[in-house]
């Protein structure tokens, strides 16, 4: 029912209806909500209001409209901690989601051929090679970002032959003794293009979150600069500050979360 002696636009009373049920589990993920045709009959509504609606919700992530069969509800979003030193893989296997890799470019490149930015980055010389690795990243089947990183080759012999749809911090740690300990980020709110909306299997202008990182070992070693893109829809990142000296063992409560964020 809809609430008339409300200053709540009707599009949003709707869309927040729908958004109860899907927490309430009602409308289950992957289940298919009404058509704009179907809302607007059932709430006597016009098509654009129920249009204005199912935007709304898409607009909050919680669902996606599939080519010529409807609109969808989504997965649960996906957490990224960017404070962690784990990868997106460690982090989705904690979380219980299975994580998945598709090999787009695996190929070792000269460093005159980079960026100036990576070269920098990196700490590398006249001469020197980089490995150039593109993976397509999935969250139970589902993909939700593009990894394009570059690694020095002299700190990793033929890191190529290895299992690259593994975790590659994995790979890092148990072949070569090397783990990130720390890292620089720098985020950039950025539309998917064209190019990357092709490769994953999305529509172009998806809001996304563009990460440019460089990870650094122990004694502040370079050994990975990479340019990441997020899906904005799929995934919810999150960071933590901490005072100096202060404890960091805390943790909020995952309902604490929900109640900061906007219910219209």
């Amino acid at each position: 029912m809809l609430a008339h002696k409300t200053s709540l636009p009707v599009y949003r009373q709707i869309a927040n209806q729908i958004a109860e049920e899907i927490k309430a589990g009602t409308r289950p993920p992957n289940s298919r909500i009404p058509s704009e045709r179907e809302l607007a009959e059932r709430f006597g509504i016009s098509r654009m209001t129920a249009r204005a609606a199912i935007n709304l919700l898409m607009q909050r992530g919680l669902v996606s409209r599939r080519s010529r069969a409807g609109v969808f509800v989504a997965q649960p979003k996906v957490r990224f901690d960017l404070s962690s030193p784990h990868g997106l893989h460690q982090q989705l296997q904690k979380a219980g989601i299975t994580p998945g890799a598709k090999i787009i470019t695996a190929e070792v490149m000269p460093a005159h051929a980079l960026d100036s930015r990576i070269v920098q980055a990196l700490a590398l010389h006249d001469g020197e090679k980089v490995y150039h690795i593109v993976r397509l990243r999935t969250a139970n089947d589902e993909p939700i970002a593009l990894e394009n990183s570059f690694f020095p080759v002299r700190l990793f012999p033929d890191l190529l032959d290895f299992n690259l749809t593994d975790s590659i911090y994995g790979i890092l740690k148990k072949y070569f003794g090397v783990e990130p300990a720390q890292s620089f980020q720098e985020l950039e709110i950025s539309l998917l293009d064209e190019e990357w909306a092709e490769i994953m299997g999305v529509h172009m202008d998806l809001p996304i979150l563009e990460i440019r990182r460089c990870a650094m070992t122990e004694d502040g070693t370079p050994f990975e600069y990479a340019h990441d893109i997020y899906r904005g829809d799929r995934i919810i990142f999150t960071a933590r500050t901490v005072k100096a000296g202060a404890s960091s063992v805390g943790q909020i409560p995952q309902d604490a979360w929900n109640h900061l964020r906007p219910c219209s």
